[in-house]
């Protein structure tokens, strides 16, 4: 099945990497969102478990191990031009590096820390900007619409 104008909607998994109040972000290199900023991550496969995805998504990605821990948000996004081109389901995690360098890898054109209150000042995908206010204002919103 591919990407563009799938017959159900695919499962992202991605990273949420906060350190000294730095989010790690990556420029995205692919349609969709094409060079806006995003916590890095990628889809599922057939088979693999949520965190198995999101330690190989981001070892490919971003080149470190990490630690995964609980749910960061869940959001979804629909791209239609007539008809839908694109649909996700993306279930984004806390996460830690353990291990490894941060360098671009496969889908990103570039990787940044970036300061929390600073997000505003690059373009972003639109639930990184929902979860960062979530985040600040302790909103404790898990569901990023």
């Amino acid at each position: 099945m591919g990407r563009e104008f799938p017959k159900r909607p695919l499962v992202g998994v991605g990273a949420v990497i906060i350190e000294n109040g730095r989010i790690l972000l990556v420029k995205r290199g692919n349609e969709p969102n094409k060079g806006k900023w995003s916590v890095p991550g990628g889809l599922v496969r057939i088979g693999e478990s949520l965190i198995e995805a999101l330690k190989r998504e981001i070892r490919e990605e971003v080149g470190v191990e990490i630690e995964v821990d609980d749910v960061a948000c869940v959001s979804e996004e629909i791209f239609r031009n007539g008809e839908v081109k694109f649909h996700y389901v993306i279930i984004d995690f806390f996460a830690r590096i353990v291990d490894g360098n941060v360098r671009p890898g496969s889908d990103a054109e570039e990787i940044r820390w970036v300061p929390i209150n600073e997000v505003d000042k690059i373009e972003v995908v639109d639930f990184v900007e929902e979860l960062i206010k979530s985040l600040v204002e302790e909103r404790r919103k898990i569901f990023i619409k």
